[in-house]
């Protein structure tokens, strides 16, 4: 029997991003290396944690969907909710940068970078 796998649907500040094509989260523990003269490698000690969430964004001839440059120039506050396998992982946090790519035979693209503290699939 074949499996269904998922797709994520991507919400920023509550407006859905039709025209979104990649989604990323990376989750980071923040956690540091601990290393003594004695045992080398000896653990780790707590960090700070952090989410970084990357958007790549189809842009139409007409307008972009989305222009992140306020929220970077502005360093504004924002919300983004990913709808993934039957949970939702929601997070405010800001806008880092963002990257326009067009080339020969390729879409025009708009990928952003969004980080956050610590989050969790609900």
């Amino acid at each position: 029997m074949a499996t269904v796998y998922t797709k994520a649907i991507v919400y920023f500040n509550g407006n859905l991003l039709t025209e979104e094509s990649t989604v990323t989260v990376k989750r980071e523990s923040g956690q540091n290396d601990v290393e003594t003269v004695a045992k080398g490698w000896a653990g780790v000690s707590p960090g700070a944690p952090k989410t970084k969430i990357t958007v790549k964004n189809a842009v139409p001839s007409a307008d972009f969907e989305l222009d992140p440059g306020k929220f970077i120039t502005n360093t504004q506050e924002a919300e983004i909710s990913i709808f993934a396998a039957g949970r939702t992982l929601t997070a405010i946090g800001f806008v880092s940068d963002d990257n326009f790519t067009h080339g020969v035979g390729s879409a025009a693209e708009l990928e952003f970078n969004f980080s956050t503290g610590p989050t969790a699939w609900v």
